[in-house]
């Protein structure tokens, strides 16, 4: 019996190379997640690999030493009525055309991820969050993008979606507002723009009557898990995150990367 391996769409089609994703529970069988990864070899180049709550520094992974490169930590928040804006500061970005300033924003945003820590993945980590930011402004991946904007200039930006969420006990679907990108311009920071950008985001769950927001954020990210906890977010979990990259791929300029067999 293996552990199910959930196909990463979105992350295989940008780097080009089949990317999945397995989430284990604290007490995981390790000749379960030895085998599950033995089979999964041609198929998946990359394997990210979750534990919950605090996993050890390194994972010892069919001889490979993985490392840990995040640990993640996810809050929520229930949504009061009625939310007002109160700062003329704070707009919706409302252009099909995205600026050099919100692409200088993501790139920040990004500093702390899995992807710029793992030197695989690194070369590629800009090109990746300037991609991101591109389809959240084509509302691809974000429903809304807020910013606060003075003299002329983007300084901070927050991403936006709505999404399902099921509860695992109970089974019962609920609409949750999921914010992806958050960054504050590095040289205008302590001023409170982080927290007026998530008071955004209340007022555009409260006007779509969603109940609840999450937000997930590096552990090593204390400025935004203060932050968090100031506004009322509560932590969900944690999940230490490990990525493992399967033996046997190589790069053929014709056909791209395959798994030689």
């Amino acid at each position: 019996m293996t552990y199910p391996i959930d196909h990463v769409r979105w992350d295989s089609h940008f780097f080009g190379f089949p990317i999945g994703k397995i989430e284990l529970p604290q007490d995981y069988d390790k000749v379960r997640l030895d085998t599950t990864l033995g089979e999964a070899h041609a198929r998946y180049r990359l394997l990210f690999v979750s534990i919950l709550g605090e996993g050890p520094g390194s994972l010892a992974l069919l001889g490979s030493q993985c490392p840990c490169y995040v640990r993640k930590l996810s809050f929520r928040k229930d949504i009061p009525k009625n939310v007002e804006l109160f700062d003329s500061h704070i707009q919706t970005y409302a252009s099909t055309f995205c600026s050099s300033a919100l692409e200088r924003l993501a790139v920040q945003s990004g500093t702390m991820t899995q992807f710029r820590q793992d030197p695989e993945l690194s070369p590629h980590f800009e090109r990746l969050f300037l991609t991101w930011i591109n389809f959240a402004v084509s509302k691809e991946l974000a429903d809304s993008i807020w910013t606060w904007h003075e003299h002329g200039q983007h300084l901070g930006l927050v991403t936006i979606r709505c999404a399902k969420r099921v509860e695992p006990e109970t089974g019962y679907i609920e609409r949750e507002a999921r914010i992806g990108m958050l960054a504050v311009d590095s040289q205008h920071r302590r001023r409170g723009i982080g927290t007026h950008l998530l008071k955004a985001c209340d007022f555009w769950c409260s006007s779509l009557d969603i109940p609840v927001s999450a937000i997930s954020t590096q552990k090593d990210n204390e400025p935004t898990i203060a932050l968090c906890q100031k506004l009322g977010f509560r932590q969900d979990r944690e999940t230490s995150v490990y990525h493992y990259w399967s033996p046997g791929w190589i790069y053929d300029t014709r056909r791209g990367w395959t798994h030689n067999k």
